[in-house]
């Protein structure tokens, strides 16, 4: 009789957790109801690739500058930590343009790395590009490798 029970809190309380998981943004732009003098900056960072399976491929590094010299020097006011599990970050911010850099490893051996467009053998590749916060909004981008 014990274990039942225990299966039936363990069931209700995976579907209260379940039901309580926060909804991904679409990318778009949402009006915010705070009275902040911010915004909210949300990336999407995803890459897609066909040639390299996602278990050799891993997320290291998003990071927001100021100016587009600060990102070129390695000089970012944020860095996040980044997750296979995770898709969009957020970033609360004062209104303006701001700069991001956002880089995926390849572990693979051989050439495949070459072929997916890294350098070679376990390296990276980056992308980067320029943001707008609004005040008042969800201003949503995605990450573009190439």
């Amino acid at each position: 009789m014990k274990h039942i029970s225990l299966r039936i809190l363990v069931i209700l309380i995976s579907v209260v957790l379940l039901a309580c998981d926060k909804v991904a943004t679409d990318g778009g732009d949402t009006v915010l109801t705070n009275e902040k003098n911010t915004g909210i900056l949300d990336i999407a960072f995803v890459y897609y690739n066909q040639i390299i399976p996602a278990s050799r491929l891993r997320k290291v590094r998003l990071c927001l500058a100021y100016t587009a010299d600060d990102l070129y020097l390695g000089k970012f006011f944020t860095q996040t930590n980044v997750s296979e599990a995770v898709v969009h970050y957020r970033f609360e911010l004062p209104p303006g343009e701001y700069f991001y850099y956002a880089s995926v490893a390849c572990y693979c051996s051989g050439d495949s790395c070459k072929t997916a467009g890294f350098l070679g053998e376990n390296n990276i590749i980056a992308a980067g590009g320029k943001v707008t916060v609004i005040k008042g909004l969800v201003k949503g981008y995605t990450t573009a490798f190439h």
